[in-house]
């Protein structure tokens, strides 16, 4: 057997089987770019992933609240940018909460600069913010009866619709607080405080690599001189075996 013609069978040999390992990490590459240049269409930043095993490999672990504000047919717990009323998810803001109070089936969440309004069901009305409000920051919401009632550092301040505010700093006022969860609610929202990442990012670290940890990139540019290896042994068999049968 000739120099030449061992040659080409150990190219071949290690040509399928480097191509049987590097299509597949391949057809990895090209479903998740597939994937990402239609990011914005599939609404990939919105999907949140809450696999437990995935989320393990990540290092990220959740824990759910233990304290909350309690109203009369529901509840509200919250962490900055993760709020949930009544077990759903509801649009949150990045600060945290001051206080929740409910009057005549309307829930009022405060943060220090803003009043969001939120119908039952997690519905977001309207948010309340500067010119809108009183004073900044709130430090405290409660209710006196059926009024709307707020303390800043200018003062106390009453609403009957929370647009309408005027001083009223001598009427008695239940202020809002934090409550001790039952065990039974504290099970109920404790999947919905389970750490989550968004599918893009997700896609992004399997196509870069990072999700294979600190020597994933390094795979995957393995990866790419791999592909490169076999076009070039490819394009060389390929004429070899032209050269021959001409």
């Amino acid at each position: 057997m000739s120099r030449l013609t061992r040659a080409i069978r150990f190219v071949r040999h290690w040509h399928a089987r480097i191509g049987v390992l590097a299509a597949m990490l391949f057809l990895l590459l090209a479903l998740t770019g597939l994937a990402l240049n239609h990011t914005d269409g599939l609404e990939l930043a919105k999907r949140q992933v809450r696999a437990s095993w995935l989320m393990h490999w990540y290092g990220l672990k959740g824990e759910a609240p233990t304290l909350g504000y309690l109203f009369e047919g529901g509840y509200f717990v919250g962490i900055p940018q993760h709020w949930v009323m009544d077990g759903r998810d509801i649009a949150a803001a990045p600060e945290p909460v001051v206080g929740a109070v409910e009057l005549a089936g309307i829930r009022y969440l405060a943060t220090s600069s803003a009043i969001h309004v939120y119908q039952e069901g997690g519905i977001l009305v309207e948010r309340l913010t500067g010119s809108a409000l009183p004073a900044t920051p709130i430090d405290h919401i409660g209710r006196a009866g059926e009024l709307l009632m707020v303390q800043t550092a200018q003062g106390i301040f009453s609403s009957e619709d929370g647009l309408d505010w005027k001083p009223d700093a001598d009427i008695a006022t239940d202020w809002s607080g934090q409550l001790p969860l039952s065990d039974d609610l504290r099970k109920q929202i404790e999947p919905l405080f389970a750490p989550a990442l968004p599918l893009e990012r997700i896609l992004l670290d399997i196509h870069s690599g990072r999700i294979f940890g600190h020597y994933g990139p390094m795979l995957m540019d393995l990866v790419a001189l791999a592909m490169m290896v076999l076009s070039l042994s490819g394009v060389w068999i390929y004429l070899r075996s032209l050269r021959k049968r001409n």
